[in-house]
């Protein structure tokens, strides 16, 4: 098929050159970054646009042509929009930052197409806070559908110079084709060019409010609202009222309402209130607004609250889902808080039983691995930044530092000899700087694996170091279990890929599992279906796969890049920048 304009889908009721000016401009490096949809009410702009996103990756299109993100703004907030944003572009956007630092290193250009930009909740501060900061980096062109003179309009010209595409002009519907089009549909051809005033359908139905749309919302035998009866639109429409009408909180009694809604709606019902529900919100945020499915979101938002709001999180519990949060250590949680998780390690000999959690700084906690109740810390020589931590299967704790020092701390009744003398071997055998390390469990006699920067892996084995280049760029995480008798081990990359290697043995040339982000933590488990493997990326999204079976087991986001992971049949344990989850599946 020729990649050209005659190889685009049919465009309806004559649009045919609007959508050949569409794509000429961004194939068109001399334009101007930023094209404005107009056109009055019923003129096509939301039939334009959608033509324009469906099949973004589609052959007939030129790389140049294509769409990466699509905004739809109506009754959206910034904070919603940012994250629905870095959902699609593969960022966890905890801020404007890491969305603008994540564009900004990207080497192609980066398409945004935003529909009903002055449907948004507040137009004006999305151009200000989002969209002029995006129409900034050189990399990014937007296209968006604003009102002629309207001050969302007015706002985006004063950062970038726009190429307007007014479907009221006539230049942009071709005639014949319309009024084609209009005897096929029974429409009236004197209203060319508009499409909508031709059907009849110029309008948009009145908004209805909170009591009359609370009163179409289906009640359970015991009289409570049943949101899963309700769905999604009419959950959505209602939360749109209370914005209207400042009567959000009434509904934060049930918070599967919130659940069942669309995250968009719900997350401008909420800005500016407070409480620990609106909170957990926000933490999970990102999360929410990638999950499809009302069941899962409402066992994020409940992981979210353990410890926070106990009943919130307990009526939340009883909507069945995929996965169960066992635990979870929140700031301000009532059973305390590790603080930041940077790195994790599941406990052996003294600490069997336990899991050991390392802040960013330094500090080592310890939890009990099976409820979550904060323990004890372990003592360190000294305060210093922790690049990874692990436990020997006979209780000795080893670290990485954050300049690639291996150090063992010292245990009671554990010879540190032999260890010495292999973590000299690996640290001298490692290509460059260690970047993480793991001890095995089950492997009483073996050293911890450690990875280096230059994407190797090396084992100690007999008096000698084992190694394996498996990634291109740095190893960021690595984990491992004994399946049938042998070590495993398996590390993650800056590469965003996923490798099993089981020393002495070729390792297979194609990654286990592979993704865009890069690799933030990875954990394996044997157990009686086989070796479980779970993986989270840098965009947020952590996955358990069993080997040899080609779906996932589970796919989880919390709200937050995961930063450590362990793993037991039937449980992953989740360490983040936020605080620690033990999730069930």
């Amino acid at each position: 098929m020729n990649k050209d304009v005659r190889g685009i889908p049919p465009l309806r009721a004559g649009r045919r050159p609007a959508g050949a000016a569409l794509l000429g401009w961004l194939g068109d490096d001399r334009s101007p970054r930023l094209c404005r949809i107009a056109g009055s009410a019923g003129s096509g702009k939301t039939h334009l646009l959608d033509w324009l996103v469906q099949d973004r990756a589609a052959e007939y299109r030129f790389q140049e042509q294509r769409v990466h993100a699509v905004l739809q703004a109506e009754g959206i907030t910034v904070r919603a929009a940012l994250w629905t944003l870095g959902h699609q572009l593969g960022v966890a956007a905890g801020g404007l930052g890491d969305l603008l630092t994540a564009l900004a290193d990207t080497a192609g250009r980066t398409v945004i197409c935003v529909p009903g930009l002055d449907r948004a909740a507040d137009p004006a501060r999305l151009v200000e806070q989002l969209l002029n900061p995006l129409l900034r980096l050189e990399q990014v062109r937007l296209v968006v559908e604003a009102p002629n003179d309207s001050p969302e309009a007015l706002g985006l010209t004063a950062v970038s110079a726009a190429a307007v595409l007014d479907l009221d002009q006539p230049q942009w519907t071709d005639q014949a084709r319309f009024e084609a089009w209009c005897a096929t549909e029974g429409a009236d051809a004197t209203a060319y060019p508009s499409p909508g005033r031709a059907l009849g359908r110029a309008g948009r139905p009145a908004a209805r409010g909170v009591v009359e749309l609370a009163a179409l919302v289906p009640r359970t035998p015991e009289g409570a609202p049943d949101p899963a009866g309700a769905g999604e639109l009419l959950l959505s429409e209602l939360w749109a009222a209370t914005v209207r009408e400042g009567s959000a909180a009434q509904l934060l009694a049930e918070p599967t309402l919130l659940t069942y809604a669309g995250p968009v709606a719900v997350t401008a019902a909420l800005e500016g209130l407070e409480g620990p529900v609106t909170a957990a919100w926000e933490a999970a945020g990102p999360a929410l607004v990638a999950e499809p499915d009302p069941a899962v979101r409402a066992a994020v938002l409940r992981t979210r609250l353990i410890g926070l709001d106990d009943a919130a999180a307990a009526r939340l519990g009883t909507v069945a889902a995929p996965w169960r949060a066992a635990w979870a250590l929140w700031p301000d949680s009532s059973a305390g808080w590790p603080g930041p998780v940077a790195a994790l390690a599941v406990g052996a000999g003294r600490y069997d039983g336990q899991l050991l959690l390392a802040d960013p700084g330094g500090t080592i906690r310890t939890v009990d691995a099976a409820t979550g109740t904060p323990l004890a810390g372990v003592e360190l020589p000294g305060p210093k930044p922790l690049r990874g931590v692990t436990v020997t299967p006979g209780g000795q704790v080893v670290l990485l530092d954050a300049w690639g020092e291996l150090e063992l701390l010292a245990a009671d009744g554990v010879d540190p000899a032999a260890l010495a003398v292999a973590t000299a071997a690996l640290r001298g055998a490692a290509e460059a700087a260690p970047s993480v390390l793991h001890a095995v469990p089950g492997l009483p006699s073996a050293a911890p694996a450690v990875a280096d920067e230059a994407g190797s892996v090396h084992w100690y084995q007999d008096g000698a170091v084992l190694g394996e280049r498996l990634h291109r760029g740095p190893v960021t995480a690595l984990g491992g279990a004994v399946a049938r008798g042998r070590a495993v081990l398996v590390s993650g990359g800056l590469d965003g890929a996923v490798r099993l290697w089981s020393p002495g043995s070729e390792a297979a040339a194609e990654p286990f599992d592979r993704r865009d982000p890069l690799v933030g933590a990875v954990a394996a488990a044997e157990t009686s279906a086989g070796l479980l493997v779970a993986a989270a990326w840098a965009d947020g999204l952590t996955r358990v796969r069993l080997v040899g079976s080609p779906e996932p087991l589970l796919e989880l986001r919390l709200g937050t890049q995961v930063w450590a992971l362990a793993l037991t049949e039937g449980r992953v344990v989740l360490g983040t920048a936020d605080g620690v989850a033990a999730v069930d599946f």
